[in-house]
C-alpha cells in the first residue's frame, strides 16, 4: 500500500507542475487568480489595539507576523515585530493556533514542529522545551498544489493531529497549558487496517470524533474513516476506529459545525483536476454516541460553483455559516465566495443573502480567527502572494474594506485572536 501511495503522490506532484511555474516551487503559487489585489501605501501598523493577528511561514526562514487594527483601518506587517527564525523551507504543510495563545508550524521538509507563545502585542516567544520538535519519519505529507487539512487541532486546542499518507498513520500530540507537545501513547496510529492513506482531517464541533479522507491525485473524495478520540487523562487523544469505518461517502475536505451535530464537506471534484465539477455541499448528521455519519435531509445542497475549499465559522452566535471557495474550469482564476447558513437542528443549508460575494482579494483558500469575526483569505497570483481580511456580518454577509497585505513568500498561515 505504501508503494502505491508513493506513486500516487508522485503523480500529484507531476500534476502540480503547471501550478508551480514562476512562484519558487510553492504549492499554493502557480495559479494566476482573477482580479487584482490592492496593497496600498499605508504604513506598517502598530500591534497596539489590534483586533487579530496572522502568522505566515516565510520560505526564507522566518515566521512573519501581521496585525489587523480596525480602528486605524490597517492590516499589514507589524512595525515592532521581530520575526523569529525557522529553517529555510518550502512553505510548511500546516500552521495552527491552540488555546488562543500558542502557534505551531509544521515543516515537512525538515521534519520539525516549531512552537511559540503569542502575547497581546502579537509578538512570538519561542517555546523552548522540546522545540523545534523532531517528527518521526514523515514522508507522506507532500508539497501538493492544493490546500490540505493535514495539520489540525481539536476545538479546545489541547490536541494536535498530523496525517501521514505514505506511512498510513496519524500522529497525535497532547498540547499542555504551557504549550508543550507530548506524543500520545500509541501515536502514530496506523490507518492500514482500513487501507486508508490519510490526507485531510476534520473534527466534530465538540472534539469527540476525528474524520479522515483518502489521499487523491485528482482532488476527489471517495471514503472517510472515523475515529473516536479519547478524553481520558494521560490517554487523551488516543484514536479508536468507529464501527463501520471507512464510510463510503464522497468527502475530500470536511469541517464540523460548532454544535457538534453535523459534518459539512465537499467532494473536491473540480473540472481542471478531476475532469468534471461537483457543485455540491454535503451535510452529514453525526451520531453523538458512536460517531457514525448519515446524510442529513436535503443533502447535498446545490452550489453555484464547484467548491475547491470550505471554511466553517468556528462559533455560533448569529447562526452557523459555511463558506465555499472555488476556481474556474481551467484553474486560472477564482470565483466569488459563496455563503450558506446551517440550521443546527435540521442540518439544512440556506443561501446567505447577497451570496456569492465579490471581494477585492481573489482567493481559493480561507481561514477564520477563533472569534469567527474575520475570514482571512489567501491569494497567490503568480509571484505576488497576498493575505486579506474579510469582515463577517451577523447575517453572514462578507465585505472587504482594507487592502490585502503582501507576503514575502508563499506559505501556510494561521489567524489568531488577541490573547
Amino acid at each position: 500500500m505504501a508503494m502505491k501511495v508513493k506513486v500516487l503522490l508522485c503523480s500529484v506532484l507531476m500534476l502540480s507542475m503547471t501550478w508551480l511555474a514562476g512562484c519558487g516551487g510553492h504549492y499554493h503559487c502557480g495559479t494566476t487568480f482573477g482580479g487584482s489585489c490592492s496593497t496600498g501605501t499605508t504604513p506598517p501598523p502598530s500591534s497596539g489595539n489590534a483586533n487579530a493577528f496572522a502568522y505566515a511561514v516565510d520560505q526564507n526562514g522566518t515566521m512573519d507576523g501581521y496585525a489587523l487594527n480596525t480602528t486605524a483601518a490597517t492590516f499589514g506587517p507589524v512595525s515592532t515585530y521581530v520575526a523569529p527564525k525557522i529553517a529555510t523551507n518550502k512553505g510548511g504543510v500546516g500552521v495552527v493556533v491552540a488555546q488562543g495563545k500558542y502557534l505551531y508550524a509544521v515543516l515537512q521538509d525538515v521534519q520539525q514542529i516549531y512552537g511559540w507563545s503569542i502575547d497581546s502585542s502579537g509578538n512570538l516567544t519561542a517555546l523552548t522545551t522540546g522545540f523545534p520538535l523532531s517528527l518521526p519519519s514523515l514522508s507522506g505529507i507532500s508539497d501538493l498544489s492544493f490546500n490540505q487539512q493535514v495539520v489540525i487541532t481539536n476545538p479546545a486546542g489541547t490536541l494536535m493531529f498530523i496525517s501521514d499518507a505514505v506511512g498510513e498513520a496519524i500522529l497525535v500530540y497532547q498540547i499542555s497549558n504551557t504549550g508543550a507537545l507530548t506524543a500520545v501513547t500509541g501515536s502514530p496510529f496506523s490507518t492500514s487496517l482500513v487501507s486508508l492513506s490519510p490526507q485531510n482531517m476534520g473534527m466534530d464541533g465538540l472534539g469527540r470524533f476525528l474524520y479522515v479522507s483518502q489521499v487523491s491525485s485528482t482532488h476527489s473524495g471517495t471514503e472517510v474513516a472515523g475515529y473516536s478520540v479519547s478524553s481520558t487523562g494521560a490517554n487523551a487523544g488516543a484514536l479508536t476506529l468507529i464501527p463501520g469505518s471507512p464510510f463510503n461517502i464522497p468527502l475530500w475536505e470536511m469541517q464540523g459545525d460548532p454544535s457538534g451535530n453535523y459534518l459539512i464537506g465537499i467532494s473536491g471534484r473540480v473540472e481542471f483536476l478531476y475532469g468534471s465539477d461537483d457543485k455540491s455541499l454535503y451535510v452529514y448528521k453525526i451520531n453523538q454516541t458512536t460517531g457514525a455519519l448519515t446524510a442529513a435531509a436535503g443533502s447535498p445542497t446545490a452550489t453555484v460553483y464547484a467548491p475547491f475549499n470550505i471554511a466553517m465559522q468556528p462559533r455560533s452566535v448569529n447562526g452557523e455559516f459555511v463558506y465555499s471557495f472555488s476556481l474556474n474550469a481551467t484553474g486560472t482564476a477564482t470565483n466569488p465566495i459563496e455563503g450558506y447558513k446551517l440550521d443546527p437542528t435540521t442540518g439544512a443549508l440556506s443561501l446567505v443573502a447577497g451570496s456569492p460575494f465579490n471581494i477585492t482579494t481573489p482567493t481559493a483558500f480561507g481561514q477564520f480567527d477563533q472569534s469567527g469575526s474575520y475570514l482571512f483569505v489567501y491569494s497567490s497570483p503568480a509571484s505576488n502572494v497576498h493575505l486579506g481580511v474579510v469582515n463577517v456580518a451577523s447575517s453572514g454577509a462578507l465585505t472587504e474594506t482594507l487592502p490585502a497585505a503582501t507576503l514575502v513568500t508563499g506559505g501556510y498561515f494561521a489567524a489568531s485572536d488577541v490573547p
